[in-house]
């Protein structure tokens, strides 16, 4: 109190009084702006449409109309206003209102191909990113997807690929390189569905790090050398189906600030329960059967709507033998309520879960088996209140919860001879034990993780002066666990023994701790006249608290109307992506050098004497991977056409790796004492000696790389004489890969035992350069009387080259005890480093010998609006392009052979 009363004598309180007298009609002046209503009723051929969805895309402002069809849309300021109106199963309809309109009248067509346009392919859709490509539910069943990657591979500078759903399948964006920046990038894709964020956080299906590194540590089939898991990936994209999604928003740049936890872009999918028919549909390719069904009720005294859906898919590798094969079962129910005015709740429950499994081919003599297997349930719930006031516009709060059960599994025949194991899980001295050389070796993990993501959002919108401002605040919040039981590594039959002198020990995953992010934003759409000309601007500030750390990230999108249909856009922005729990917190890493193996054939009477180094990891330092984006702009709307030129460069930094180093230990000796028949005692030899070449690999910050690019974008209206459209894109793409810090090797064991004092070389990590140009024609052929579509998509790709610089000479050397001696100037007749050049060549290039084109083709033809047969053809010409290259005597076959699907589909 006497503190409280101190702070108050201080107050100079007619200042004070001022400013309150000021702030109070500020506000007053804010508030009291020209509130407008846009109102009128919505309906389809022939009856008003319940629980449509009218928006104002620009200022994310939405409404709903009610079962008769009505709808009210408070918005700020006098103009015009752009106007979306969807509902399930209609074709959704854009326009351009007066803030003044009443009493209009929408009529949404129902979606078949008889309609006098039909959207094939994605639209540039720039209303809450300048990068940002719209897949409407036209364009997603026009795809026949098995999944969604089959939606996602019609972007630019994506390609037509036959089916192949026997690996998991990540997305990427703008990025053309592999491996790590490619891993980085996939998981920097942000996956939102119904506004809630689809995360791969607490996937923790990997072996230990420390021993086999991020790119050898999740399990695979060596038969085929496929993955099974994505655990320093993104989402798997296989396990995501289509059937009953509305619309797909791919933001490729410069996001929102709404979406965090995200470096290279988002995915926004967005479903909604409405009334609609029953639809069935199977699909067929090769070995793959792909079966849904759906229904959307209408429930009584506004109480909504209600979807479900069911979607099973078989998918054999090779119908023949059965032997590898990818299943996946998906099945939920979506519920739509307006129980109040202005109150609209969606609730979602979805179950999943998937099979992906290598039997055991009878001709192998290692009798290898693998498989991947996960069951979950999301239970997603968005509410979302439309305030009937002037300045406040909306509130809307959503929770995600995920939990799942993971199963990562293989097993293989090991015939060999007997060999000494260690197995406790402590550092020290002690006698290990022998396990025989013919047994079936297996790697077993399980994780059950576990996701909790919300988030709260307030949109405004007030007016200053002539400008209408909508202002968007929200805190989010996500927490991963993973409760599973973890690596059930057995010493008795492990899958590889002392590799690198390394074996794996059991890791629960119930005790590691969560990771908890929480972030907040504020974001400020307005739109100002500059020399009569009008800007469109949306501009935030998010802040993200991640693994300890704060990371500010300031986004701009920004378009200015030029006149004649001509726009200039520039976006810039930051963003920051979280490292992962198997990032995060890999199990420690064990180290066992056999100090004594005597092994008599019999191991009653053998000993096996091992020294175990115990090596836990500490990841707290780990910062939030990075991204820097700058993106620039021109787009031309005609009556006949539409394009834009887009340019970007963008900057990943502190993305996650492995980097395997060098830990040489001193261990006592020993020396074994014969015992007749019986098991062999030991003494100290009373020194110790320093085993060179033991390795760890270890978690950092070490991944950097660059993209820059140009995406050109061309689309045409229907010419009437032929009934076709056609669309273009030629995308060109320049990337860089740097993996940070150096790298090292050791030295020639020959070398060594010379007395060399180099032991290590250090060298400059390795660098890769990428470019690559590709374009896509596609041509739609749409018949509204026979309701028939025809698509032609040629893909050419027309450079792709990679420079893998290669670093040689060493910068420095590390002696036995790991002192770091620096090379200004190599010298290779010095003795205590010479030896430690390496062979390998300075540069390497991999560089596409000819250009070479691919044309695939789709057909859907609809009988009485209710009956749709679809069929596609990839390389429907099945030309394969070879190439001969005589100084490597390589053949280059370009192309997969043709690949046929079909597609049948009911509504009824």
């Amino acid at each position: 109190m006497l503190v409280f009363a101190h702070f108050c004598a201080r107050l100079d309180l007619p200042a004070l009084k001022t400013k309150f007298t000021t702030l109070f009609f500020l506000i007053i002046s804010i508030h009291a702006v020209a509130q407008q209503r846009i109102s009128g009723r919505i309906f389809g051929p022939r009856d008003p449409i319940a629980f449509a969805t009218v928006s104002s895309p620009e200022t994310g402002l939405q409404s709903y109309a009610a079962e008769n069809g009505a709808f009210s849309l408070s918005v700020s300021g006098v103009g015009k206003v752009q106007i979306r109106v969807t509902a399930v199963g209609y074709r959704s309809l854009d326009t351009v209102v007066n803030s003044l309109s009443s009493d209009l009248l929408f009529r949404l067509q129902p979606l078949n191909l008889n309609l006098r346009e039909v959207e094939v392919n994605f639209v540039r859709q720039p209303a809450s990113s300048n990068s940002s490509l719209l897949f409407d539910r036209q364009a997603i069943e026009q795809a026949q997807a098995f999944s969604l990657t089959d939606i996602l591979n019609n972007l630019p500078g994506k390609k037509m690929v036959p089916l192949d759903l026997q690996g998991p399948q990540n997305l990427t964006l703008r990025g053309n390189l592999d491996g790590a920046a490619a891993s980085n990038n996939s998981m920097g894709i942000g996956i939102v569905v119904d506004g809630i964020v689809q995360t791969n956080n607490a996937n923790m299906q990997s072996r230990n790090l420390g021993t086999f590194g991020a790119s050898g540590s999740t399990l695979s089939d060596s038969r085929n050398s496929r993955r099974y898991d994505v655990t320093f990936g993104g989402i798997d994209l296989r396990d995501i189906p289509a059937d009953n999604i509305e619309s797909i928003e791919v933001i490729q740049g410069v996001a929102p600030v709404k979406y965090g936890d995200m470096t290279d872009g988002a995915v926004i999918i967005n479903r909604q329960a409405g009334e609609t028919p029953y639809q069935f549909a199977a699909r067929f390719n090769g070995g793959s059967t792909n079966t849904s069904l759906s229904k959307g009720f209408k429930l009584k005294n506004k109480a909504g709507a209600i979807n479900i859906n069911l979607n099973y898919l078989m998918s054999n590798d090779d119908p023949r033998d059965k032997m590898k094969a990818y299943s996946r079962l998906n099945g939920g129910a979506m519920w739509t309520s307006y129980f109040a005015k202005g109150l609209k709740n969606n609730l979602s429950v979805d179950l999943s879960e998937k099979f992906d499994n290598a039997k055991t081919d009878p001709d192998d003599e290692r009798l290898r088996r693998t498989y991947s297997k996960a069951r979950s349930i999301r239970i997603g719930n968005r509410t979302s209140y439309t305030f009937d006031h002037g300045y406040l516009k909306s509130l809307n709060f959503t929770i995600g919860i995920d939990r799942s059960y993971n199963e990562s599994y293989a097993d293989y025949y090991l015939n060999g001879s007997p060999r000494g194991m260690a197995g406790k899980d402590t550092t020290g001295t002690y006698e290990g034990f022998y396990i025989p050389g013919n047994y079936t070796a297996v790697d077993h993990i399980i994780g059950r993780p576990f996701n909790i993501n919300s988030g709260l959002d307030l949109l405004s919108a007030f007016q200053i002066g002539k400008t209408v401002h909508t202002l968007s605040t929200g805190l989010s919040f996500s927490r991963a666990s993973n409760g599973g039981t973890g690596v059930l590594a057995d010493p008795n039959r492990p899958r590889l023994p002392n590799s690198g002198n390394k074996n794996e020990r059991p890791y629960s995953f119930e005790f590691v701790p969560a990771l908890v992010n929480i972030g907040a934003y504020v974001e400020d759409r307005f739109k100002i006249s500059i020399f009569g000309k009008t800007l469109h601007t949306a501009a935030g500030l998010r802040l993200d608290f991640q693994n300890g750390f704060a990371s500010f990230q300031p986004r701009i999108n920004s378009n200015l109307e030029l006149g004649n249909g001509l726009k200039a856009n520039v976006a810039y922005g930051i963003s920051s992506k979280a490292p992962t729990m198997a990032y995060r917190y890999p199990g420690p890493t064990y180290i066992d050098l056999p100090l004594i193996d005597y092994y008599t054939g019999d191991v009653r009477n053998s000993l096996y004497l091992v020294h175990t180094t115990r090596f836990v990891p500490d990841n707290s330092d780990l910062k939030p991977a990075r991204s820097q984006q700058i993106e620039l702009g021109m787009s031309l709307t005609k009556p006949f056409f539409t394009t834009s030129l887009n340019a970007y460069h963008k900057v990943n930094s502190r993305g996650f790796n492995t980097q395997q180093n060098y830990y040489p230990l001193a261990v006592p000796v020993y020396t074994a004492v014969p015992n007749g028949a019986n098991k062999p005692g030991y003494v100290s030899a009373g020194r110790d000696t320093i085993w060179p070449g033991l390795t760890i690999s270890e978690v950092g910050n070490l991944v950097s790389s660059s993209s820059s690019g140009i995406e050109w974008l061309v689309n045409t209206k229907k010419i009437p004489a032929i009934q076709t459209s056609f669309s273009f894109n030629s995308v060109f793409g320049y990337s860089t890969y740097r993996q940070s810090g150096d790298r090292s090797a050791i030295a020639n064991e020959v070398f060594i035992r010379e007395g060399r004092k180099g032991w290590y070389g250090v060298y400059e990590a390795n660098k890769y350069d990428k470019w690559s140009v590709s374009s896509r024609l596609n041509s739609n052929t749409h018949i509204p009387k026979l309701g028939l579509v025809v698509s032609a998509i040629l893909d050419v790709t027309w450079k792709d080259e990679t420079k893998t610089l290669n670093s040689r000479l060493p910068i420095a050397y590390l002696d036995r005890y790991m002192v770091r001696y620096p090379i200004a100037n190599f010298d290779p007749a010095n003795s205590d480093y010479g030896h430690l050049a390496q062979s390998q060549a300075a540069d390497s290039f991999a560089s596409l010998p000819i250009p070479y084109a691919n044309l695939s083709m789709r057909l859907s033809k609809e009988f009485r609006k209710r009956i749709r047969f679809s069929i596609n053809a990839y390389n429907v010409l099945n030309v394969q392009p070879r190439y001969f290259d005589e100084a490597t005597s390589t053949l280059y076959v370009f192309n997969d052979p043709i690949s046929v699907g079909a597609e049948l589909s009911f509504k009824f």
